[in-house]
């Protein structure tokens, strides 16, 4: 398993909406809620460099 923080590059109002496409998406990934536009992921290997990919989205990975 891969932990990514990803963060909201855009208006903080619209992370929510935003990560519900990633949730609708990413089924078998976990998500945890950091700030209003700051997300831990974790996800197999492949599903979290598809998540690090996404439009709107800066990720990078979380240190243990």
């Amino acid at each position: 398993m891969t932990t990514l923080t990803l963060t909201f590059n855009g208006p903080s109002s619209q992370a929510r909406q935003a990560l519900g496409g990633l949730l609708q998406r990413f089924r078998s990934a976990y998500f945890v809620e950091r700030s209003s536009n700051e997300y831990a992921v974790t996800a197999d290997k492949v599903t979290a460099a598809e998540i690090a990919r996404q439009p709107q989205w800066s990720a990078r990975p979380t240190q243990s």
